[in-house]
């Protein structure tokens, strides 16, 4: 199976995994989410859309960041998503850890752990597949009796 398949069917497994992890809180945390009005993952269809929105405005972004900028900069871009991810889910550690949230059930916690985790993959992944890229070099070809003048 090409790489880019394999890639994407991972990504929609990780992203339907997630829809349905945050989907599916227990009492407490259907009342939470009720109270503070978080209507974007009300239910499966809702969380799916969400999950598959962030999933894909970041694939177009780094996408986007591959095709159209230089190396070195895309160098540096990568690397901040990574640490913007990083501390998504640092933050996303912390507040499911207090009380109120850590009795939302662990479907739910577990999903909310999830996005930044495949966000930090998915530029891992670009971050990687830029550093391994070569630039074209341009090589002449010599042919036997063409006279080459230096410089």
């Amino acid at each position: 199976m090409n790489r880019k398949i394999s890639s994407m069917l991972l990504l929609l497994i990780l992203s339907v995994t997630d829809a349905y992890l945050l989907a599916h809180p227990n009492l407490i945390g259907k009342i939470g989410v009720l109270v503070y009005k978080h209507s974007y993952i009300k239910n499966f269809p809702r969380a799916l859309l969400t999950v598959a929105l962030v999933v894909g405005v970041s694939l177009l972004i780094c996408e986007l960041v591959y095709r159209f900028v230089k190396k070195k900069t895309a160098l540096l871009v990568y690397p901040t998503f990574i640490t913007i991810a990083l501390g998504w889910f640092m933050y996303v550690y912390i507040t499911f850890s207090s009380f109120s949230y850590s009795i939302t059930g662990k479907a739910f916690i577990y999903g909310a752990h999830l996005l930044p985790v495949i966000l930090m993959g998915l530029y891992g992944r670009y971050l990687v597949k830029r550093l391994l890229e070569t630039e074209k070099q341009k090589v002449a070809v010599v042919k036997e009796g063409d006279i080459v003048k230096p410089g």
